[in-house]
């Protein structure tokens, strides 16, 4: 028999069958979520194998069960012995099996039929095997709709599985990776703000704001992650200012504000030297640009209108907001509607008005602040109100 790429038959659904292959191949050089991706392969296998459904089984090692990650037609999840039924056979043995009666093999587990409320006639399982030999999970589709699974079904599953395979481990160490280097963004964060325990907290809180302001004004979610970095970082600069100008009770002198000021082309710098992944390219800029202001009073570059980045205009609204509703050295805080007022009023001359709108409604979301009360607060804003004209000081160095 001829055959194609990938082992897929080049017989009458070879044409297909290739099509889906390279559907997902597209898909994986696209996406880096598991689940939707893993959904993807399992909808294709069951289309080109003419199967009523499939499902991705996956190890979990802590618990020595096989469990459903993605199952078309189910809800819930699945979770079993690892070397129970047909599923658990071939994650054991490491072999394909085809069973067109399952009422036959005596590995058939009915268990999980009855759980699920499903018939299981018949069954093409196939292992997950990662590059290292090692079975991390099973693919299996059920219900053959026509006729009987055959050897170019499993030639078929086999090379989808062999995909699914190389995506879970290209994703979890993807995941491996981002979970490193957030940690190493958190500890950043954390060893400036331990310089000054009053404001403890203070990034955390700006990056929460900031997220919920890009989540409301619907980024992308590379975006959005580029922001919650540069939120978290935007003041690690900082580290270069002296405690006594940190933690001054009173004013700063002209040379203190100058110095505190300098924070920001420090972080600039600091973050530029950080080798980020491609998607968050942009986190030395969002942060560097917190302190810009839409009518160019900002520093440090005096940047006006939308000169400054999207990222940048959205953190300046979050970083201003909570820090005025915290405690600081030289003032009390802001209630969270003073402040919110505070800010509306600079809409459109100060801050950008679709991120202070986003902001409100991130607060309301959480019951911080009530709809009704945004709504005012926005109405009546505009850019008719002379600048300064608000509750809110204009841009400081802190």
């Amino acid at each position: 028999m001829q055959t194609v790429s990938h082992g897929i038959p080049a017989d009458e659904g070879g044409g297909p069958r290739l099509a889906s292959l390279l559907r997902i191949t597209r898909a994986i050089n696209q996406v880096r979520e598991l689940r939707p991706l893993l959904a993807l392969l399992a909808s294709e296998a069951s289309a080109a194998i003419g199967a009523e459904r499939s499902t991705v089984f996956l190890y979990d090692v802590s618990r020595r069960e096989l469990w459903s990650f993605v199952a078309e037609g189910l809800e819930r999840q699945i979770w079993f012995d690892a070397g129970s039924g047909i599923a658990g056979r071939v994650f054991r043995t490491r072999t394909t099996s085809i069973v067109n009666d399952t009422r036959s093999d005596p590995s058939f587990n009915p268990e999980i039929d009855r759980r699920t409320g499903f018939s299981t006639r018949s069954a093409l399982t196939v292992p997950i095997i990662d590059t290292m030999g090692k079975a991390t999970g099973v693919f299996q589709a059920v219900n053959k709709m026509s006729g009987d699974f055959d050897g170019d079904d499993a030639e078929f599953l086999e090379a989808v599985a062999g995909e699914a395979a190389v995506t879970i481990e290209n994703v979890r160490q993807y995941e491996k990776r981002r979970r490193m280097f957030e940690s190493f963004v958190s500890v950043l964060a954390d060893s400036i703000e331990a310089r000054d325990p009053l404001t403890a907290g203070h990034s955390l809180n700006v990056m929460r704001y900031s997220s919920g302001i890009a989540a409301n004004l619907g980024m992308g979610t590379d975006e959005r992650r580029a922001v919650e970095y540069a939120a978290l970082l935007h003041d690690y600069g900082k580290i270069g200012v002296p405690d006594d100008v940190l933690r001054k009770p009173g004013p700063l002198d002209q040379a203190e504000a100058e110095l505190m000021r300098s924070h920001v082309e420090r972080t600039a710098s600091i973050l530029a030297a950080v080798e980020f992944e491609e998607e968050l390219a942009l986190v030395p800029i969002f942060a560097a640009e917190h302190h810009e202001r839409l009518d160019g009073s900002g520093y440090p570059r005096g940047l006006s209108g939308d000169r400054i980045s999207r990222g940048g205009r959205i953190i300046a609204v979050a970083d201003v907001f909570e820090a005025l509703t915290s405690v600081r050295h030289y003032r009390d805080p802001m209630s969270h509607s003073e402040a919110f007022e505070a800010i509306a009023s600079q809409c459109g001359r100060i801050f950008d008005r679709e991120a202070v709108a986003a902001l409100g409604t991130y607060l309301v979301a959480e019951k911080l602040l009530q709809e009704d009360f945004v709504s005012l607060s926005m109405s009546s804003s505009g850019s008719d109100v002379p600048a300064g004209s608000g509750n809110l000081p204009r841009p400081s160095s802190r």
